[in-house]
């Protein structure tokens, strides 16, 4: 399938002020994205227009979609002046008229017409124009299925020079959008990526960047996508690497007249609605709400999981960066992983997107390891955000921190790389949580159970100046403390001043609401505890923890561990005093039942269900990947 360009440059209006840039600037992009190296576009395919009048453009648009069959992207590059009437955004050729820019401008909407009948699987729109900003006002108008057509969805990505009540700047080169642009296309302005091609967004976000800086915020430019068929490449990328850890996917795309496109585009307005939602509401729950059902229809198709996933990672990667939640990335890679675990069995792509995005959390996890130790180094007390909440959700907070890292352990080894860095940024933070959080670090939550199960089970013994024999510990005090009873998974906010105060006061009845019973944490206590010598400490305390049942559930495939609900298993289910009276009775049974079980899970062979199993078990903490304590 081809790669269409088309520029468009208005200097010569015949009503508005006449330009001096828009020409060249329109020239400057056909030449960049269509020859050199790096291109991605055959010259044959890129388009130019100078000064053109309404006719003229629609009179090419028509001549493109009656020269090309199927088009994989078209991209759209518009400078000159533009404006908003009537709640719509319109492109100023040379005869439009600014008291009838209804009627004589071309509309935004219009364009999305003709990039519906074009076919294309993905279109890229570059507008450097005055007010351009404010098509994303009219955003929801666009996206309507009667504009961009039900059947023939396509994904879209923008870069818009100025906002809705900004002028798009010009300098004796050009105008600052498309000289920022230009910039990045030459590797003048280093993106960050390392992978081997570059989208929109990748170019158009530090292009938008420097112009931002450049006019000291007098032009803000605003770049946003949606990849719904995979990663669309626009231009090679300057700064390319094949280290595997920057390099996610290489090149995968759906077709949306393939089958696998059809599925997806049948219900892209769910798709659209996610890509576009607040950076708050995309919690992996959303996402699993979301992307399942695109998943399962897109299952029996080879190879198209792992290239949607891909696709959609690499359209909400972009937006991370300004979620609150510093772990936004690991877990929206995490997220994805998970997505992928079902069909990783039987998909190549599924399996090499999952392996591509482990990259991505190890070396993610690895800079927030050193990002907050450095914060510790500044203020020993930048873990603690909330006052009097945090004596609910700090514990968890570490607990979160640590699972992460010690996954990243695992899950470089499973990738055969390096965890001394790893390890080395969890030796500087161990000192800060035993010297200031040692109290404090465990002990609140069933939600702490598979990211202590990831943590304990990546380190030895005599790691970290014996600070996993400090959690262990904490973990029995808490348990005994209060009768084996720990907050149940994802307790709602409304409950837990509730639940301290039933805690506080040691009130076995009023704690039992807000617990859950038989607990998990309680079973990895018994497991782990011989690993740090403290079985003893455990048996002399069981008296306190009579009747107090425990649980190890484990999935009967581990394919099925991402599931919201797991449907198959077997609930090993232990009550203290009933058959159990020490710590040797759990793990005697754990070694008989528990383990010859995971051994005849065929899946857990591979790799990529082991990582996919960790990471949907601290994406949904209601779930414990046992078989890490199986080796």
């Amino acid at each position: 399938m081809s790669k269409v360009l088309l520029c468009i440059g208005c200097d010569d209006y015949q009503s508005l002020n006449k330009l001096s840039g828009a020409e060249r600037d329109a020239l400057a992009i056909r030449t960049a994205l269509s020859t050199g190296p790096l291109s991605n576009i055959n010259p044959a395919d890129a388009y130019l227009l100078d000064s053109p009048a309404r006719h003229q453009l629609e009179a090419t648009l028509l001549d493109i979609q009656d020269r090309y069959d199927e088009i994989e992207s078209f991209t759209l590059f518009f400078a000159g002046h533009g404006g908003e009437a009537n709640e719509s955004y319109f492109l100023c050729l040379s005869d439009t008229r600014a008291d009838r820019l209804s009627t004589t401008g071309f509309a935004l909407s219009r364009l999305f017409e003709f990039f519906n009948e074009l076919k294309a699987a993905h279109c890229n729109v570059i507008i450097d124009a005055c007010n351009a900003g404010g098509m994303v006002s009219n955003l929801g108008i666009l996206l309507k299925p009667e504009v961009i057509g039900k059947a023939k969805t396509f994904g879209v990505s923008f870069f818009v020079s100025s906002a809705a009540d900004q002028y798009a700047g010009e300098t004796s080169r050009g105008g600052y959008g498309t000289l920022a642009l230009l910039k990045v296309l030459a590797g003048e302005i280093d993106t960050g990526s390392r992978a081997r091609m570059l989208d929109l967004v990748d170019i158009g976000r530090p292009a938008a960047q420097y112009v931002a800086e450049q006019t000291q915020g007098g032009q803000m430019p605003s770049v946003w996508g949606v990849n719904l068929y995979g990663h669309m490449p626009l231009f090679g990328n300057p700064h390319a690497t094949d280290n595997p850890t920057s390099s996610l996917l290489g090149l995968t795309g759906i077709s949306p007249a393939s089958q696998a496109g059809q599925a997806i585009s049948s219900q892209s307005a769910e798709l659209y609605a996610l890509m576009f939602a607040p950076e708050h509401e995309l919690t992996p729950e959303k996402l699993f709400h979301v992307l399942t059902k695109f998943v399962d229809r897109l299952a029996d198709i080879p190879n198209s999981v792992g290239a949607f996933i891909g696709g959609i990672w690499q359209s909400l990667e972009k937006s991370t960066g300004r979620h609150a939640n510093s772990f936004s990335r690991v877990e929206l890679s995490a997220a994805c992983i998970a997505l992928l675990l079902g069909t990783s069995d039987k998909d190549n792509t599924s399996r090499d997107c999952i392996v591509g995005l482990a990259h991505e959390i190890v070396g993610e996890v690895e800079h927030l390891l050193r990002d907050i130790v450095q914060r510790l180094q500044e203020s020993p007390s930048s873990l603690c955000r909330h006052g009097i909440p945090d004596l609910f959700y700090l514990p968890q907070r570490i607990s979160r921190i640590l699972g992460w890292a010690g996954a990243a352990v695992h899950l470089a080894r499973e990738l055969g790389i390096s965890d001394a860095p790893l390890k080395e940024a969890l030796e500087q933070l161990s000192v800060f949580l035993m010297e200031h959080y040692a109290s404090v670090c465990a002990g609140m939550s069933e939600d702490e159970a598979p990211y202590w199960a990831s943590f304990l089970t990546a380190i030895n013994t005599d790691d970290l100046n014996g600070f996993g024999e400090l959690v262990v510990s904490t973990l029995i005090s808490a348990l005994v403390e209060h009768e084996g009873r720990l907050a149940r998974p994802l307790l709602p906010a409304k409950n837990v001043c509730a639940y301290l105060k039933a805690r506080a006061d040691k009130d076995s009845a009023a704690l039992k609401p807000f617990c859950n019973s038989p607990s998990e944490t309680l079973a990895l206590v018994f497991l782990i505890s011989e690993r740090h010598s403290l079985e003893e400490e455990l048996d002399y305390n069981l008296l306190s923890l009579d009747h107090v049942h425990l649980n190890i559930f484990i999935p009967q495939s581990y394919l099925e561990f991402s599931q919201p609900f797991v449907p198959n298993g077997i609930n090993h289910v232990f009550q203290i005093g009933h058959k159990v009276w020490a710590v040797a009775d759990v793990v005697e049974r754990w070694k008989t039942a528990c383990i010859p079980q995971m051994e005849n899970d065929t899946s857990l062979r591979h790799a990529t269900t082991r990582i996919g199993a960790l990471c949907a078990s601290l994406i949904f903490p209601d779930r414990v990947p046992w078989f890490l304590l199986s080796h």
